[in-house]
């Protein structure tokens, strides 16, 4: 089994091999199949991350989200700390590039996490047991812990391994989408 080390440099690797094209042509086929989820129409509040360097975009399922009347939170991480704040947005919002070049809301709002019924969690590796593999800093099972809200990891195929040696730390997702998983 190869170590998150060796996941994390291969992955990153391919994703920054991928065009525009094959970003916008998978993540929409990505975003289609949450949007048509049960999970997604039961949902009233969606923590969505902002896209990085060619991570599944998700500009489409938030301007559906916010036109189907649902609330959209981002996470807001603090530099120092690696902690994240929950931050609504709406049409309106003006953006900035924050912590580790990652866009947020320009004028924070937070949110109460407790409201937050799905996360949209990126990454740059996944097993089929739900197993993540995020940047390192351990950011998001750090919030993901305190969440009863489903998770949902969002990549491509490439992405999703068979096994992920999992630390005592590591978060699972509830489900893993990529463009050839067409339901949850």
């Amino acid at each position: 089994m190869m170590t998150k080390a060796e996941i994390r440099k291969i992955n990153k690797e391919k994703r920054k091999l991928m065009t525009e094209a094959e970003v916008k042509e998978k993540s929409l086929a990505i975003a289609k199949t949450f949007l048509d989820s049960e999970i997604y129409k039961n949902a009233k509040t969606i923590m969505v991350y902002m896209p990085i360097g060619n991570e599944v975009d998700t500009k489409e399922i938030i301007a559906s989200a916010l036109s189907d009347g649902k609330r959209i939170i981002v996470p807001v991480t603090d530099a120092k700390t690696g902690e994240i704040t929950p931050c609504e947005i709406n049409e309106n919002t003006a953006f900035e590039k924050g912590a580790f070049s990652v866009f947020e809301p320009v004028e924070k709002v937070p949110a109460d996490p407790p409201q937050i019924d799905v996360v949209l969690v990126p990454g740059i590796a996944f097993d089929k047991k739900g197993g993540r593999i995020g940047f390192g800093k351990g950011c998001y099972d750090r919030f993901l812990k305190k969440m009863e809200a489903f998770k949902i990891g969002l990549c491509y195929d490439f992405q999703l391994c068979d096994e992920i040696e999992a630390e005592s730390h590591d978060i699972k997702m509830d489900f893993v989408i990529t463009e050839k998983v067409n339901s949850i």
